[in-house]
């Protein structure tokens, strides 16, 4: 009986097959993977190391280049010396040049010649660090001279052009810089690298002489000391000067001889091949493995099934890599949500979590001083330090940015937040060493509590956020627990910021005057232009709540730009009166603040001498150029420059010598303490002498009693400004109100009614 088949058999001899021409088309996949690898590794190769051989040719030839300039360092310390003028040009103390220059530079230097070259010749001569007498000394004058005549020829050169230009005497030289020139020769025979530099008096207590002045020469022979040192510095194997082409696998550069017919020479190394050195080092790996890949055809299948396995690992290491911050080793933003949500679920009543938000203070100034790569460490230094605190169950995360979030348990009552924040802050504002410079960055906290604050995890960083914002605003470097109101505060802040941007645009605002009187309190001089904010559902809003938010928001030069030019438009018919103006430091960041001003003033027809631009004792701190400059321009169109409130900030007597102003505001804060303390009264005394030693007008603001004005004009305050002689009022009221201080008895009949 024959033996019969089955369609199963059939269906496995079908799928052995199948499963040949997989394995089959495997092992072709691979070959080509390997060849294409191999090939594209031998390119690669080539092209790493035809980079690394001309990288190695530009460095050393910059590296050549860099010597014949650092010779003038060398030399300069020396040459450019009112000694070195009296010790050579007036008479030569060989001792004292010898200990000075050549012993020097031989003993530091490693220079192996050193010579002073006069007029007549040589004049000193060192060799290898001796004193040898110049008749004796030797002294290749073929190579050497050459570079000594160009000094000669540029020094004097430098000096017919500085005769022709000061048309004066030749002690009017003594401040001329040396004159250096370098280059490679042949002394002696062997290659080298000669300086020369011109001999001149640095602070001009030596007058330079009236004929040549002597020159101060040094030769490095490009020797082993030479190769030492390059050595050291480009780290280049096996380098060597030779007079011949040195062999094919050696790298070389031509020494850069000054003459063209000097005998040539070259500085050889032996180059490094990184891609042949990283092929000879992969080769046994790629040909194992491809070894490997083809004797196992047979079990790829298997292999395939080891690498879902595998493909499964790498989606978890994956899945863990999303969650942790790279560059601190931290968690990131994502897993610090994950963990949030997670620690509030499982908190049990009675227990707490404190989420402090920290923020390192001055961050932004270290990027852009030291470089974001110093920026980049000193996170990673942080991140390092923040998994060392003391909180066994916390944990530390990068919320972005120089930002971090800590979640830490802590125990009731508002002594554990606080001693939690400050382990932190002090843990972070300990001295750290990156990139050789010793630094200390200090950081702001606003911590939120869970239950106290809220149960969702983006409530609770968005409420620490604004802690932090009031930590940051109001003490930097402590740490702030989230309170309602701040919520309610920061809601205002921006509403009023929405509700200004519409003021501008509709016109809401308008402008009070407040009037400044000459010290006997009855001559009206000028008005302080004002803006008020009168809201039609709010009421009135005080300049110091909105001021604030516009200098924040970039609304605060439009806004002063507002007020000078309604000013202008209203006070231009008050006769001779002047207008004074406040400007925000913001507005002088502006690129042409100056001719904005004078765009308003020729639009408004205002007299620009009639203006005074009030600014604040901040602008001169800051130091900031572009406001000097705007400063300069406005004074020279004829406006008044007034520092207010002068006194309450960084007054210094430093700043109104560096910058001219007109007048001086002293700040209220010190009238109003006349008859209180002795201290202000003496401040004003002091202030005042010192404006009218400097031709500076004095206004006093703040006045609001009899004593405070008798005493400021006791003292000789030139201006007086306050509620005892008048607030504040609209424009409607300035006129009436110049009408009733025309003559000295509506002025006090005024003055009566304001007290």
């Amino acid at each position: 009986m024959m033996r019969g088949w089955s369609s199963e058999g059939l269906r496995g001899s079908v799928s052995i097959r199948a499963g040949d021409r997989m394995i089959a088309a495997v092992i072709l996949v691979i070959l080509a993977a390997v060849v294409a690898m191999g090939a594209f590794s031998l390119l690669a190769a080539e092209r790493i190391d035809a980079a690394a051989r001309v990288r190695g040719t530009e460095l050393v030839r910059n590296s050549l280049e860099r010597r014949a300039v650092s010779l003038q360092r060398d030399l300069a310390s020396f040459a450019h010396w009112d000694e070195s003028v009296l010790r050579t040009a007036y008479y030569l103390d060989t001792e004292w040049v010898h200990r000075n220059f050549g012993r020097w530079l031989h003993d530091t230097q490693q220079h192996d010649r050193s010579y002073i070259v006069v007029e007549s010749g040589v004049a000193y001569a060192s060799i290898d660090g001796d004193l040898v007498p110049p008749d004796v000394a030797t002294f290749d004058e073929h190579a050497i001279m050459p570079v000594v005549e160009k000094v000669r020829a540029s020094y004097l050169d430098r000096v017919s052009r500085v005769e022709r230009m000061a048309e004066a005497a030749p002690q009017d030289l003594g401040n001329l810089q040396p004159v250096f020139e370098s280059g490679y020769v042949r002394v002696e025979g062997r290659p080298a690298l000669v300086g020369a530099i011109s001999i001149t008096p640095d602070y001009g207590r030596v007058v330079s002489p009236d004929h040549m002045t002597p020159i101060a020469v040094t030769v490095l022979f490009l020797d082993e000391g030479f190769l030492r040192d390059l050595l050291g510095e480009l780290q280049i194997v096996k380098p060597a000067i030779s007079d011949q082409p040195p062999p094919a696998d050696f790298e070389a550069v031509a020494i850069p001889f000054a003459s063209a017919n000097a005998v040539p020479a070259w500085l050889s190394w032996q180059p490094e091949n990184p891609g042949g050195s990283l092929i000879r080092a992969l080769l046994p790996a790629l040909l194992g493995t491809a070894v490997l890949l083809l004797s196992s055809a047979a079990i790829v299948l298997w292999y395939a099934r080891r690498a879902t396995q595998d493909l499964a690992h790498s989606e978890a290491l994956a899945t863990h890599l999303a969650y942790v911050d790279p560059l601190c080793g931290l968690a990131n933003r994502a897993m610090l949500m994950r963990e949030l949500d997670s620690r509030i679920m499982e908190l049990e009543n009675g227990e707490r979590l404190a989420v402090f938000f920290l923020d390192l203070d001055g961050f932004k100034d270290i990027n852009d001083t030291l470089g974001h790569h110093v920026g980049d460490m000193l996170l990673m230094e942080i991140g390092t330090r923040l998994q060392t605190l003391p909180f066994p169950d916390g944990v530390a995360s990068r919320f972005g940015g120089d930002q971090f979030v800590v979640l830490v348990p802590v125990g009731p009552g508002p002594q554990a937040v606080a001693e939690a924040g400050a382990v932190i802050i002090d843990t972070v504002r300990q001295p750290m060493s990156i990139a050789g410079q010793t630094m200390v960055v200090g950081g702001t906290i606003g911590a939120t509590l869970v239950p106290d604050h809220s149960r969702e995890a983006t409530q609770l960083i968005r409420l620490a956020d604004i802690a932090l914002y009031r930590a940051k605003t109001e003490a930097r470097g402590t740490m702030i627990v989230f309170e309602p109101q701040m919520e309610s505060e920061l809601l205002r802040r921006r509403d009023i910021e929405l509700e200004l941007q519409r003021a501008l645009v509709e016109n809401e605002l308008t402008v009070y005057y407040q009037p400044q009187f000459s010290v006997d309190g009855e001559s009206v001089i000028g008005f302080e232009a004002l803006v008020r904010w009168i809201h039609p559902v709010k009421g009135l809003i005080s300049p110091a709540e909105f001021v604030p938010i516009a200098e924040r928001t970039g609304l605060v030069t439009e806004l002063d730009m507002m007020v000078l030019r309604r000013g202008c438009e209203q006070a231009r018919g008050w006769g001779e009166t002047r207008l004074a103006v406040n400007l925000s430091p913001v507005d002088f960041r502006a690129p042409d603040l100056a001719g904005a001003v004078a765009a308003i003033l020729a639009e408004t027809g205002f007299p620009a001498e009639r203006l005074e631009i009030e600014i604040t004792e901040n602008l001169l701190f800051e130091n900031q150029p572009e406001a000097f400059a705007a400063l300069s321009a406005l004074r020279h169109m004829g406006v008044r420059i007034a520092l207010d409130d002068f006194g309450s900030g960084y007054s210094s007597l430093g700043y109104l010598r560096r910058f001219r102003v007109d007048t001086i505001k002293i700040d209220r804060s010190f009238t109003q303490n006349i008859a209180h303390t002795d201290d202000a009264a003496a401040i004003i005394d002091c202030v005042v002498r010192l404006a009218r030693a400097l031709a500076i007008t004095v206004t006093a603001e703040g006045v609001e009693t009899r004593e405070q004005l008798r005493y400021l004009q006791s003292v000789g305050c030139h201006h007086v400004q306050g509620f005892l002689l008048a607030g504040p009022m609209p424009v409607e009221s300035v006129g009436r109100y110049l009408e009733r201080t025309a003559s000295p008895n509506s002025v006090t009949h005024h003055r009566r009614q304001r007290v």
